[in-house]
């Protein structure tokens, strides 16, 4: 018989009052209400039990806590006297429910990562001493790898590749010669770091040659990859991904390209050479951008968007030709009733033919 994993996060325990008293302090958690519960897992709301700690932000979820008999609960004020008086139920309040998930299991419920084995460590790389370092991974010659950075199994960091503080690369990723991550960086499984940029010149023949790519690419503190992303060296200088910026899984980012603070970007972005992206930028699923365009800050890419020109005036954008989401939308709705236009035309052509022909008779 298969045994399923337990869908619950597992965790340490903890008091809900010293959780609440870690975050208070930044006004995440603004008050606790209830018993002083011990927290033993997170737990989603629909499949809750006790010792949970669940979030709820919706009325539709109120009940399945409170069924659930969980250990405490983090919810929105005005949710909150929902669960009063519930015997031994922790209620913690906050403004952003969504944004307490996110900070107070990356605190306290997050994946623990353990390392060991067998990695080819060059002797003239650095590793901090609070680095752990899975198996088979490899680190070059200069190379440095910071405090607190975890390197999972398979690994590759070329020769004098520097990785930041609280870094995270996930198994089989490669980070390029000299390429340089920052602090808090997570990379996932499978992504390409500084390979070489897409260059070649042709003869008259028509044959290819290789323009050798010297640059490097530079992410800096706080971004997240995805997992089976490449992010192409520059030819010269570097590529370069802003801090806070998260990217999807199967995003490709050409060489040269610059993109901005804060971005969000979702699966199969193509942005092509010597792009430039501004800041919280956002973009859907399969968006394109061409080489040498220039995107502005607060700029929303959506619904497939083609993109072959500037953007720099903010808003939402999408389709192709690329057009403001408003225009694009009537568009779309133009098409939909395209079959019935182009039956009512071919009807009026034959109306107008036929007056135009009794005319002539008379």
């Amino acid at each position: 018989m298969l045994c399923m994993p337990d869908p619950r996060t597992k965790s340490m325990s903890i008091q809900a009052s010293a959780l609440f008293n870690h975050f208070a302090p930044t006004g995440l958690l603004e008050e606790m209400l209830g018993a002083d519960g011990v927290i033993e897992r997170v737990s989603a709301v629909e499949h809750c039990s006790s010792g949970d700690l669940v979030f709820v932000d919706r009325q539709d979820f109120v009940q399945s806590a409170l069924d659930g008999g969980v250990a405490a609960v983090i919810t929105d004020p005005k949710l909150a006297p929902a669960f009063a008086g519930v015997p031994s139920l922790a209620v913690l309040t906050s403004p952003n429910v969504t944004l307490a998930r996110a900070l107070v299991t990356q605190r306290f419920f997050d994946r623990k990562f353990h390392t060991s084995g067998t990695a080819q460590i060059d002797p003239s790389a650095e590793i901090a001493p609070s680095a752990r370092i899975g198996a088979n991974v490899y680190v070059g010659p200069g190379a440095r790898v910071g405090e607190d950075c975890v390197v999972l199994p398979n690994v590759v960091i070329e020769e004098r590749a520097v990785i930041g503080a609280r870094t995270v690369l996930h198994p089989t990723v490669v980070v390029g010669y000299e390429c340089v991550l920052g602090d808090d960086v997570i990379v996932r499984a499978g992504t390409i770091i500084g390979s070489d940029g897409f260059g070649f010149a042709q003869d008259e023949t028509r044959r290819s040659h290789r323009i050798p790519q010297m640059g490097n690419v530079v992410i800096e503190d706080g971004v997240v990859i995805g997992s089976n992303c490449c992010i192409d060296r520059g030819t010269h200088g570097p590529t370069r991904v802003g801090k806070g910026t998260v990217m999807d899984n199967l995003c490709h980012v050409a060489h040269n390209v610059e993109i901005g603070e804060n971005c969000i970007l979702t699966a199969m972005l193509c942005v092509a050479g010597s792009t430039k992206i501004g800041n919280r930028v956002m973009t859907s699923g399969q968006v394109g951008i061409l080489d040498h365009t220039t995107i502005g800050d607060d700029v929303a890419l959506v619904q497939r968007a083609g993109v072959s020109h500037d953007v720099t005036t903010p808003g939402v954008y999408a389709g192709v030709p690329l057009l403001p989401l408003g225009e694009y939308r009537k568009q779309q709705a133009t098409l939909r009733k395209i079959t019935a236009l182009r039956s009512t035309v071919k009807d009026l052509v034959a109306r107008i033919a036929k007056l135009e022909a009794e005319r002539g008779e008379d």
